[in-house]
């Protein structure tokens, strides 16, 4: 027999996400990046570190019933489920991942209380991310107006840029024969193309040299940041893959540190065309993942903001949510990749923009006879692009299921 008051821990953990622990307990996420069945962040937990981590220390199994998880931080290496997530998230004295008696007890009540929906008992608990949130808001501040002296000199880098496959190494030119929407007017429109690894004397382009490099611009068209993408990032993976994930996993997209990515959308200098306010009020603002699928439906002449992620953060959701108000009928339209992290995604850029404004689904993969399942807005067709349109205007496709 049960003993009184006993809480069936084990149960109670395929019952609870790690978004709704961390709300519990008052912890703001940072950005959470979706790969493969792991979501990876940087360390938000009260371990103890002297120092921030890499964006990608924490690998945390979100579809695993007990949520495992353990951190690639150096000299780190801890681990476990959701209890020690709950541990490490809790104030108080932890048990450094492995709760024990009394603690386990405030852990298992915690769980249960989250399970059925109730707030913490403690205000302090929720308090402290929701002010920090309000009173230090993260902001991008144009590569112009930066008090770093390097930083400013780096306003100009697309000079370097080469836009033309025939000046490009092998894996940068086939880069951009798979998108051949990429020519060197729309390159330079967008302030994008490949850095070389020789970029002349003054050595200009840093952790960007031989990547393929974006512009991201805030509304005004001043530059924020540069962030660049491995041209062979896919082959990379795929022997990172199939030799065990020993060494450290490939980075696709590199940000300069300090960049607050969750921040800012990608593609709002493109918002203000004179032409760009009415198609918003027919199609609602489209809300992308990647600068590629952004860029693709601007050359179909369809206004996009890309969140630069497969996830979408809390700010990036409000400011999105405005955007649709000021420039539209204030829907806004998500049109994610149509792959399962895409459609992981899509649930959650769903969740977060529902509670702010009117939002629509553009594809999934059972809309349209599931003819979409598994593609990228960047590979869409003129013709494929129509239909989608199309159904965003009448609100109805001529052929589609329900989720």
């Amino acid at each position: 027999m049960e003993k009184k008051g006993f809480i069936d821990v084990d149960a109670l953990l395929p019952q609870i996400s790690l978004e709704q622990a961390a709300n519990f307990y008052g912890v703001q996420l940072p950005e959470l990046r979706k790969i493969g069945s792991e979501i990876r962040s940087a360390c938000f937990l009260l371990c103890g570190k002297q120092a921030p981590t890499g964006d990608r220390a924490l690998a945390i199994q979100a579809e695993h019933p007990a949520k495992q998880w353990h951190c690639h931080a150096y000299g780190c290496g801890k681990g476990g489920n959701l209890v020690s997530l709950c541990d490490l998230m809790k104030p108080g004295g932890s048990g450094s991942g492995r709760p024990r008696g009394e603690r386990f007890k405030e852990i298992a009540g915690d769980l249960k209380a989250i399970a059925v929906g109730q707030s913490s008992s403690n205000p302090a608990l929720s308090a402290p991310s929701q002010v920090s949130v309000l009173e230090v808001p993260k902001i991008n501040v144009p590569l112009k107006n930066s008090d770093n002296e390097r930083a400013r000199a780096l306003v100009d880098l697309d000079k370097k840029f080469v836009v033309d496959v025939a000046e490009m190494n092998p894996k940068a030119s086939a880069y951009f024969r798979r998108r051949p929407f990429l020519t060197p007017e729309v390159c330079r429109k967008w302030r994008m193309g490949y850095v070389p690894r020789d970029t002349g004397s003054d050595k200009s382009g840093g952790t960007m040299r031989g990547t393929v490099c974006y512009g991201y611009l805030d509304e005004n068209g001043d530059v924020l940041t540069w962030f660049g993408r491995d041209p062979d990032y896919e082959n990379k993976f795929a022997a990172w893959n199939g030799g065990g994930r020993v060494d450290p996993e490939p980075e696709k997209v590199h940000f300069v540190r300090g960049f607050h990515r969750g921040s800012s959308l990608y593609g709002t200098h493109r918002l203000h065309d004179p032409d760009v306010q009415e198609k918003i009020r027919q199609l609602g603002l489209i809300v992308v993942e990647g600068p590629n699928d952004a860029i693709r439906l601007d050359t179909l002449r369809v206004p996009a903001v890309a969140l630069c992620s497969n996830m979408i953060s809390r700010a990036q959701a409000v400011k999105a949510a405005e955007l649709a108000r000021e420039l539209g009928s204030g829907i806004v339209t998500v049109l994610l990749d149509c792959d399962p992290e895409g459609v992981n995604g899509m649930k959650q850029c769903l969740g977060y923009l529902a509670q702010l404004t009117p939002v629509r689904l553009a594809w999934s993969d059972r809309m349209f006879g599931g003819k979409f399942r598994g593609r990228q807005p960047e590979s869409l067709s003129i013709d494929e692009w129509q239909e989608i349109g199309d159904f965003l205007k009448s609100g109805t496709a001529k052929e589609w299921t329900l989720a």
